[in-house]
């Protein structure tokens, strides 16, 4: 037995034992390889985000300029020779003077050397609610006869009989009205400087 023992012993030593035993006891070898997670159910992947950089707009060359509105005209109580006729008078027409109207004198008063012209108007605008106001022949005119008539609107709001050193002291409802006329028509003609008609004391009230 020990000689059969050694003449195996001296074979394996002869060829060589194999280096890598298929033995039931050896252990395998295990490779680990790591693998992202899928994203939850419901996630929003992640992805790069820049801050948006606000637009600036160029002027544009073809936008119309910016109009200033006018001023808005006076209230309370204000004189009507400080608001500005509508139209185009020339001073032999309309100008602001002293006139005298049954022996008073009324300075600045409104004056109106052209009977037959058509009528001085006012912007109003509905800012006011009366107009106070003498009117009359000036006592250097030539005496004849006549009416003057406040318009509002287009409408006839007053009329007034003119006489000369007979001046009358009026007041007219201009409630609402938007554009104010003051209409002269004189019986005897219309020669320049010949008939004076004045307004003293013109006075609007809102």
């Amino acid at each position: 037995m020990s000689a059969l023992t050694a003449v195996a012993g001296l074979l394996l030593g002869f060829f060589g034992l194999p280096t890598l035993v298929n033995s039931p006891t050896a252990r395998p070898v295990v490779v680990t390889v790591t693998v992202p997670a899928p994203p939850a159910a419901g996630a929003t992947p992640a992805t790069a985000t820049s801050t948006p950089v606000p637009e600036t707009s160029a002027p544009d060359a073809d936008a119309p300029e910016t109009i200033p509105a006018p001023p808005p005209l006076p209230t309370g109580t204000v004189t009507l020779k400080d608001l500005t006729p509508l139209g185009d008078y020339g001073d032999d027409m309309v100008g602001l003077s002293t006139a005298t109207l049954g022996g008073k004198a009324h300075p600045n008063a409104i004056v109106i050397k052209y009977p037959c012209q058509g009528p001085v108007e006012y912007g109003l605008n509905q800012r006011y609610k009366s107009l106070t106001f003498t009117v009359g022949l000036d006592d250097n005119s030539l005496a004849t006869s006549g009416k003057l008539t406040v318009i509002g609107d287009g409408k006839p709001l007053r009329s007034v009989m003119l006489e000369i050193n007979r001046p009358q002291t009026v007041t007219v409802d201009l409630t609402g009205v938007i554009r104010l006329g003051i209409q002269s028509d004189i019986d005897d003609g219309c020669t320049t400087g010949a008939v004076v008609i004045a307004l003293g004391g013109a006075v609007l009230r809102s």
